[in-house]
């Protein structure tokens, strides 16, 4: 078509057509992404095929800053990664202590909690055990940390083993206003023989032993979840629980130190949950709430009047199986991923939301798919210390082939290196 032109000019003009076709081509092509998440899981040293995946405790255990993990593996016990430079620079979990069960034949711990239950300026863990479906006795944990950084349980000797209850979710919080963490204990009922198993709390005595107390947190209503939070801000403990039957809101009360069930009062809706939380996802200085049921999962945004309105974002699910809360893209606010279970032994594809800052509006970004195994759960834990949350993921549950833990971050291929 430019056979006519000169040379030269028609060389120009082939140029300009060149980038007139250029600049089309940008418009109509989609934009490449700036971030893509990954599973560097394997690179930073989680295990790659594991059965019976159960909870995620992320704590700085060593007081080096950076945050450690607790994985507690159903049916196969616990393992303390601590964050460690690799031999290149690269930041990796390395296994620091096994916790292992010497009483059961069949190890059936659940979820654990850190607390410095001595003050003696080291933490310390408790974990819950179950009973066999409620068939037989059983001892809870309490893993007391010495001074070269092994646990030595004295649960007996603290009298927290509670060896008929069937443990899932333990929890620390402040029932007397010292400086000693107290204990909650939830858990699952019915036992199977008919033995009642209801929640429990105790109070810590100075340090060196436990003492059993009714402070309104008792009861035979079940334990899916617990979170312990200040709800109305009044600097004393509160308590969020996902009973076997209903969502429940314990708030202390100002004249005793007795609880009472604040559901209703607070707009909690009383549906059974799988997993709840309370956390700001709008970036208010409020509490939101997050709630996962089975099948959805839905916020409710805090108002200033202190209770929660009604749920801004509803999302249908196939298998709820627990969520983490984290601002894995570093922008925006926190986001969520939605961990689902497995359904007809398939692995249902996590879900990744990320919150556009106004907890209203939510944008589902890819994640890997077709995972191995089956969902359990998640946690937010800043590995690398990079300002963005990374999302450590449990695929252990049920009785598939053994699935991966991964961690969800937004990288290049490779862990950061360590921050000074």
């Amino acid at each position: 078509m430019f056979a006519h032109f000169p040379g030269t000019a028609r060389r120009i003009a082939v140029a300009l057509l060149a980038a007139m076709a250029l600049v089309v081509g940008a418009c109509t092509r989609p934009v490449e992404r700036q971030f893509r998440v990954q599973d560097d899981g394997a690179l930073v040293g989680l295990p790659q095929q594991v059965s019976g995946g159960y909870a995620i405790e992320p704590h700085d255990v060593n007081g080096d800053g950076w945050p450690d993990l607790l994985i507690s593996h159903h049916g196969a016990g616990a393992e303390l990664y601590m964050n460690e430079p690799g031999p290149d620079g690269m930041r990796v979990f390395r296994v620091a202590f096994r916790f292992v069960d010497t009483i059961h034949h069949r190890p059936d711990r659940h979820d654990c909690a850190w607390g410095d239950v001595n003050q003696d300026g080291r933490e310390d863990l408790y974990c819950a055990k179950g009973a066999h479906g409620g068939t037989e006795e059983k001892w809870n944990e309490l893993w007391i940390q010495q001074p070269d950084g092994t646990f030595v349980d004295r649960a007996h000797a603290y009298g927290v083993e509670d060896i008929w209850g069937r443990a899932r979710h333990p929890a620390f919080l402040n029932l007397n206003g010292d400086r000693y963490p107290d204990l909650f204990i939830g858990n699952h009922e019915p036992r199977r023989d008919g033995r009642p198993t209801p929640n429990r709390t105790f109070i810590n005595v100075h340090g060196v032993r436990f003492k059993e107390v009714r402070v309104g947190l008792t009861g035979p209503v079940g334990s899916h979840c617990v979170q312990v939070v200040d709800v109305n801000h009044d600097g004393r403990d509160d308590l969020l629980l996902c009973g076997d039957r209903r969502l429940r809101l314990y708030v202390r009360q100002p004249d005793g130190p007795l609880f009472v069930n604040r559901a209703a009062r607070y707009g909690v809706h009383p549906v059974l949950a799988f997993w709840a939380r309370i956390v700001d996802v709008n970036g208010d200085g409020r509490g939101d709430l997050v709630v996962e049921q089975t099948h959805r999962l839905t916020v409710q945004l805090g108002r200033p009047d202190g209770h929660f309105g009604p749920p801004v974002y509803s999302m249908e699910l196939e298998k709820g199986h627990g969520f983490a809360v984290g601002d894995i893209d570093g922008r925006g606010g926190p986001d969520l991923l939605a961990v689902q279970g497995c359904v007809n032994d398939r692995n249902i594809d996590d879900i990744l939301l990320l919150n556009d800052g106004t907890g209203r509006d939510w944008t589902r970004e890819p994640i890997p798919e077709d995972t191995p195994g089956c969902g359990d759960a998640a946690a937010a834990v800043d590995f690398n210390r990079d300002g963005k949350a990374d999302l450590i993921v449990l695929n252990g549950n049920g009785g598939n082939d053994p699935g991966p833990d991964q961690l969800l971050t937004i990288g290049g291929g490779r862990p950061s290196r360590s921050q000074a």
